[in-house]
């Protein structure tokens, strides 16, 4: 009985106008990209949003979690933007918090000039290639990568040929420094270091924040969070400002209710569409592990299988180990972006939980097809996991701050890895993953046993980006009482008058909550024919960075004057 009145509570309260039903009404938000991002001309231009980076509590990057007499260590990749790394290092130290840049390269024998010019070589593609993406599954989730590389080249020789052939065409001394950037070699080189350099809380990479964690070995319980603060146009947005205790409200109030739910349906506007059920039981242990800052885990197969990360002491893990569950997901996932980059649209139709056709998706939907049928890959059952095969959806990543957006960059590639953290978007994601064994919140030797032994993957990927999608839930016990989670790409959190009343504290909530950054779609929020954006998604998204990077993209927020000539750079 006392559970009931807990859902009676949580249903009660999550059940306004803002968060029940009517879902499908109105049209989608039209574009938007903040105006005010501009590149800093001195450290002076960047000090007052380094101060409020390392007071920042909340998202991936939480540095202001580190207290006035601690060491923090900020770990940077070769691009780093030397007066934004300073300027952070000043603003630490006024608050009485030592600070440690420690650069990649350096730590394993690479000059920055090397570093930056294998890096460089081995970007041949831009973000028109999304079917990169299954290039980086093949070389960083399999124990031995010749494995699948050989396995696709013998049965497809083109699409090897589109991934690979450009890269191995790299002179030897290129390959070499990339490897020794590896993050095993640097997880390994970082956990040496900090044994001769002591801190108390380490930052390091842009995503990926249970990986990252266990790559740093013995020092892994000093990781705080990923490290995305190192350029211009991650720190100076209202990202970075963005009022911690509000941020962190809205998570609570998105996880709040999955404990609670039997049913989801999701749908989004470029085709995805489907809907799962779960137990008392699934639900559960789905509201322990959901949480983590920035990236909850919209899925319950995401949050289990490991030590998840604790509500109360984050960012100390929970000492109860969640066993991982599968769960029977029926529909569609549609989209024409993931981490990499963009691709022609794809569908990929999962039936009981498990990836049963791919259409489409150019490239990336070809490698994928092949890959749906590699050896054991549909047989073998992994450890821990109730049933075979590892086709399973895995990944539901759900960003929850409105003010992140999708990252230029002067190379036209554009930063994909940018746009997930925007509050309201979700990237899905494909295949098994365990975080832990049972005994300990470190890497499973049988799982990474059985990967190797069997030359299988070890963890998901395939991901599919999600930029206006709608996410409902159903309470437990009714028959028909909805709770409406994200509407159209919008947190329904920040609609909340309790989120509203916080948010008045730091200026005009429709400011403060409003979202910089809608994603710009032909047919759906903005003019043209869907189908032909669907063809060339790269044709539109390349269009408006060089919109937004010559000051004229016609949706910049707030509106600013059209300029006759120049770049905003």
């Amino acid at each position: 009985m006392k559970r009931w009145i807990i859902l009676v509570t949580v249903a009660a309260s999550l059940t306004p106008a803002y968060l029940a039903g009517g879902a499908e009404k109105g049209k989608y938000p039209s574009p938007r990209f903040p105006s005010y991002v501009k590149p800093a001309r001195s450290i002076e231009e960047i000090m007052p949003f380094a101060r409020a980076a390392v007071r920042q509590t909340g998202g991936r990057t939480p540095l202001g979690l580190v207290e006035k007499g601690m060491t923090a260590a900020l770990v940077t990749e070769p691009t780093a933007d030397d007066q934004v790394m300073q300027a952070l290092k000043r603003a630490y130290e006024e608050r009485g918090v030592k600070v440690l840049i420690v650069p990649e390269h350096e730590l394993v024998g690479v000059s920055r000039e090397e570093a930056l010019k294998a890096i460089n070589a081995g970007r041949w593609y831009t973000s028109e290639q999304g079917f990169m993406e299954a290039h980086r599954w093949m070389t960083q989730r399999f124990p031995d990568a010749d494995a699948p590389k050989k396995w696709l080249k013998e049965r497809r020789p083109d699409l090897y040929k589109a991934m690979f052939e450009k890269g191995e065409e790299l002179p030897e001394n290129i390959k070499e420094i990339n490897r020794k950037l590896s993050q095993k070699n640097i997880g390994d080189a970082l956990a040496k270091y900090f044994d001769q350099h002591p801190v108390n809380a380490i930052f390091w990479r842009r995503g990926g924040r249970p990986g990252t964690q266990k790559a740093l070995g013995h020092q892994g319980d000093k990781f705080y969070g990923n490290f995305i603060f190192d350029n211009h146009w991650e720190l100076m947005n209202k990202a970075a400002t963005f009022p911690g205790d509000v941020w962190k409200l809205a998570e609570e109030r998105a996880v709040e209710p999955l404990a609670w739910v039997d049913r989801a349906q999701v749908n989004d506007p470029e085709g995805t569409n489907f809907s799962f059920e779960i137990t008392d039981e699934e639900a559960g242990m789905w509201g322990e592990g959901a949480y983590l800052q920035g990236h909850l885990f919209m899925f319950p197969s995401q949050a289990t299988g490991g030590f998840m990360y604790s509500k109360v002491d984050y960012p100390a893990l929970q000492k109860k180990w969640l066993k991982p569950i599968l769960i029977k997901v029926n529909g569609v996932f549609a989209g024409t972006n993931n981490h990499t980059g963009a691709y022609p649209r794809i569908e990929v139709h999962v039936k009981d939980g498990v990836v049963r056709e791919v259409k489409g998706g150019g490239i990336y939907g070809e490698v994928w097809r092949e890959f749906l049928k590699y050896p054991k890959i549909n047989e073998l059952t992994y450890p821990y996991f109730p049933q075979p095969g590892y086709w399973w959806l895995h990944e539901a990543g759900l960003g929850t701050n409105p003010k992140f957006f999708k990252r230029p960059d002067e190379n036209r590639r554009g930063d994909n890895t940018s746009e997930r953290n925007n509050g309201g978007v979700i990237h899905w994601g494909f295949g098994l993953r365990l975080y832990h064994g049972p005994d300990a919140a470190t890497e499973s030797k049988e799982w990474t046993e059985f990967a190797r032994k069997n030359s299988l993957p070890d963890d998901h990927w395939w991901h599919i980006h999600n930029l206006l999608v709608t996410y409902r839930v159903r309470v437990r016990g009714t028959k028909n009482t909805w709770l409406t989670l994200i509407d159209k790409g919008e947190l329904t959190a920040y609609r909340s008058p309790e989120l509203r009343a916080l948010a008045s504290r730091y200026g005009d909530p429709n400011d403060v909550l409003s979202d910089d950054w809608v994603a710009h779609l032909p047919g759906i929020n903005a003019p043209g024919r869907y189908e032909d954006y669907a063809k060339d998604p790269w044709k539109t998204i390349s269009t408006v960075i060089e919109k937004i990077d010559a000051g004229s993209y016609e949706y910049f927020y707030p509106p600013v004057k059209k300029q006759a000539t120049g770049s905003r750079q």
